[in-house]
């Protein structure tokens, strides 16, 4: 076999690879998670004070995620299932951007959730001051949690992916699922090194386990940076 039917023959089996991997994942069911505190005492309603952000893994043990109430109510609309609580106030999503996969790092974190106000342009160029928003200072991407976290400004392409939430009865949270569009794959296969050794992992895409450990997002980074 000559080099060029051999190299030709070793792409066709990579990619073939790299489609069933993707087939996988995408089968793969979304793990029930509880939300605990590092005491390991469940997280419940009752325990998030409005515009104070958490940090906490899913649906893979090395991918973030913020979760936080809001002021407000964030009703549900195409694949975004909503808020819970009675007022549909408490949120959860990626907090990967989907421009430059930018996120909470232990050393640094460039995306948070800002409770304080934030100026921006938005998508019609005009000027907009708004509190309870998701901020990325890499590229000034503005995401609205109220609103599936949808883009209101920057370069993001998509909104962040949205993590669904159950309660037991007791009121104790659970993250059950992802929905729209995600950047795992992009983000493991970008960073897969770093994370193991931040996370202490030897597989970056191991899911999540029975529980998710909840951090405050101000706590979780060494350093916040905020625009």
């Amino acid at each position: 076999m000559d080099r060029r039917k051999f190299n030709t023959l070793c792409g066709g089996l990579l990619a073939g690879a790299a489609t069933l991997h993707e087939s996988v994942m995408a089968q793969a069911p979304s793990p029930r998670s509880a939300l605990v505190f590092d005491n390991d005492e469940p997280v419940n309603l009752h325990d998030l004070a409005s515009g104070e952000a958490w940090i906490f893994s899913y649906p893979y043990r090395t991918t973030p995620c913020f979760l936080v109430r809001l002021d407000q109510s964030s009703p549900g609309h195409g694949s975004w299932p909503g808020g819970v609580d009675t007022d549909q106030s408490v949120v959860a999503f990626s907090a990967i951007c989907s421009h430059k996969m930018s996120h909470p790092a232990r050393p640094i974190s460039h995306i948070s959730y800002r409770d304080q106000p934030v100026s921006f342009f938005n998508k019609e160029g005009k000027k907009e001051t708004k509190r309870g928003v998701i901020s990325c200072c890499s590229e000034r991407s503005v995401y609205d949690p109220a609103n599936g976290a949808a883009v209101m400004s920057g370069p993001a392409p998509v909104p962040l992916a949205a993590i669904a939430l159950d309660t037991d009865d007791n009121g104790n949270l659970y993250a059950t699922g992802s929905h729209g569009p995600d950047q795992y794959e992009r983000f493991l296969e970008a960073f897969g090194f770093r994370l193991a050794l931040e996370y202490g992992v030897s597989d970056v895409r191991a899911q999540v386990g029975d529980t998710s450990t909840a951090i405050k997002a101000t706590e979780f980074s060494a350093q916040q940076i905020l625009c």
